[in-house]
């Protein structure tokens, strides 16, 4: 069963919790545009109309090029769309169980933020937490530690951290007083186990992962005995609690 997912993302790669997504058709998925993911020189949306993509995702086949949509991570959105997901970006305040939003979290099955360059409220990551607890899928991309584009103070280690503070998610993104909060690196040093979605799935096994520019994580086991590594540093022992690239867990009955 898929798990929540931790890593980074490759170009301004960012480092990130991923909550694996559900592996089924019909499935709904949000992402997050309401945390300065175009500040600077950032692009971390799937296309420039929202919260509705254009042209319509229903024309998407498998082969629709990745540039079907204007966004830097267009490609995510449209190959989620060629599994079977609707997909939509969120423009607002997240919320969970508000009847008078059309894009609250209750209508999706998983949230992807790609690097939010401003702090979450305290309502949104009450909104957040609760919907993964109830069953949601995250995914939850970071970037390295100094990434503020919009110089308000906070990177998206610091959001993500903040949202978290108690580690229910079990883990804690890099920042400045941590080590290897930027790094460069394509690591095959992999925590490959049988049944695994995430390494070995159902759409193959990861041979390595590549960093360019990303914070690595610590994981909290005795926070959330689920948390677990995916891929370490080069040299980091596997079960390590530190230099995770990628990690994944789940937070009651969600991913």
């Amino acid at each position: 069963m898929p798990r929540k997912f931790f890593h980074s993302l490759p170009v301004l790669v960012l480092s990130f919790i991923l909550f694996a997504l559900p592996a089924a058709a019909a499935k709904r998925a949000l992402f997050d545009n309401f945390h300065a993911q175009t500040a600077g020189n950032a692009d971390w949306i799937i296309d420039t109309e929202q919260p509705i993509p254009v042209p319509t995702q229903s024309a998407i086949t498998a082969s629709t090029p990745d540039n079907y949509w204007l966004g830097a991570i267009s490609t995510y959105g449209i190959n989620l769309v060629k599994l079977g997901y609707t997909v939509a970006t969120n423009t607002s305040a997240l919320t969970y169980q508000n009847t008078s939003n059309p894009y609250d979290l209750s209508n999706y099955d998983v949230l992807i933020v790609d690097e939010p360059n401003s702090s979450f409220s305290a309502a949104e990551a009450t909104a957040i937490l609760n919907f993964v607890r109830d069953g949601g899928g995250l995914v939850a991309i970071s970037d390295h530690s100094g990434s503020d584009r919009n110089s308000d103070g906070v990177d998206s280690p610091i959001a993500w951290n903040a949202l978290d503070p108690t580690h229910l998610l079990g883990v804690h993104f890099g920042i400045s007083t941590d080590a290897n909060n930027n790094i460069v690196e394509t690591s095959s040093n992999l925590n490959i186990t049988f049944g695994d979605s995430i390494i070995a799935g159902a759409y193959g096994t990861v041979g390595s992962f590549a960093f360019h520019n990303g914070t690595t994580m610590t994981l909290y086991p005795a926070a959330n005995p689920s948390v677990r590594g995916e891929v370490w540093m080069t040299g980091t022992a596997k079960g390590s609690t530190t230099n995770a690239m990628v990690a994944s867990s789940v937070y009651g009955s969600g991913r």
